[in-house]
């Protein structure tokens, strides 16, 4: 199976590439190569490779910039992916997209479905909505969109890099707790588009999926749930602490949906993967991810 793979230097690229299985002959190529901007250019990278799967996991992730910049956030994560899955369908290819929990309200008691009603709060949701529909329309049957949440790995921006940096420096934080979702390992997640991309290729792909590591907790609960797990690590975290906060304390230009967990789509099973508990997938990450905190702590 040829595989091309965007987002080569991203974080969940990464882990992609990391996880990549024996026999897949696997391209990754990066904003030099495919620059999404660019939807056209995009796209003749797809002709140029011609794979039997595109793995897209490149996007446009800068959540608040996408307020003042929603054209430029939809170009990317909206009309690029167009081009792309265009391509794809052109040179007889299947497409893997990722996708997020913000193309939600926000506004919910219980995980959301795959056709529960999409209602964005904010441009860059609206920007992956865009994706979805452009998959959709351009390659049914042969393109899968999976929707994810609270991703982190051990490349790139995230809340855990974050926290441990912060932490190992001493620091007291104020972390939010009127927000819920569902924390998502990208070497996990990596691992599961793998699987998808082992889907019988007689059978119509699932249309949208829902992958997250398991349990439900705020952003307050996950901080602390980090600082603990680096206690036993032996990190020097011991000085800092974790207070909780309401949203109003770290006002953004974005609105950020207060409910965000994400029901396990049925279909994983078919390819044999299981959801994994949240705390569980931090453990097994945070080793990882605290080398990379300790190299850039704060002299």
């Amino acid at each position: 199976m040829r595989v091309l793979l965007t987002g080569r230097d991203g974080q969940l690229g990464h882990e992609c590439q990391l996880a990549c299985p024996a026999g897949v002959d696997l391209t990754a190529v990066g904003r030099q190569e495919c620059d999404l901007s660019d939807p056209a250019a995009a796209a003749a990278v797809v002709h140029a490779y011609r794979p039997n799967l595109v793995l897209h996991t490149a996007a446009w992730t800068a959540v608040d910039d996408a307020e003042n910049q929603e054209a430029a956030a939809t170009m990317v994560n909206g009309e690029a992916v167009r081009a792309l899955a265009a391509a794809a369908r052109e040179v007889g290819a299947r497409m893997i997209g990722v996708s997020t929990d913000y193309v939600f309200s926000g506004e919910g008691t219980e995980p959301w479905q795959e056709d529960d009603a999409v209602a964005p709060l904010n441009a860059y949701g609206r920007s992956k909505l865009a994706g979805e529909i452009a998959l959709a329309e351009e390659l049914p049957g042969a393109g899968c969109m999976v929707r994810t949440s609270w991703v982190y790995g051990r490349r790139g921006h995230n809340f855990v890099h974050t926290m441990l940096k912060l932490m190992l420096a001493g620091r007291e934080l104020q972390v939010v707790e009127d927000q819920q979702g569902c924390p998502t390992w990208a070497g996990g997640l990596a691992e599961a588009l793998w699987a998808l991309a082992s889907w019988p290729t007689n059978q119509a792909f699932a249309p949208l999926m829902h992958y997250t590591d398991g349990g439900i907790c705020s952003w307050f609960g996950f901080a602390q749930a980090i600082r603990e797990e680096a206690l036993g690590l032996g990190l020097g975290v011991a000085e800092s602490s974790v207070l909780p906060c309401t949203s109003e304390a770290y006002p953004t230009p974005a609105k950020r949906p207060s409910w965000s967990p994400l029901a396990f789509s049925e279909g994983w099973a078919m390819v044999d993967k299981e959801q994994v508990p949240w705390q569980v997938a931090l453990r097994t990450a945070l080793p990882h991810l605290a080398a990379e905190a300790q190299a850039s702590r704060p002299n």
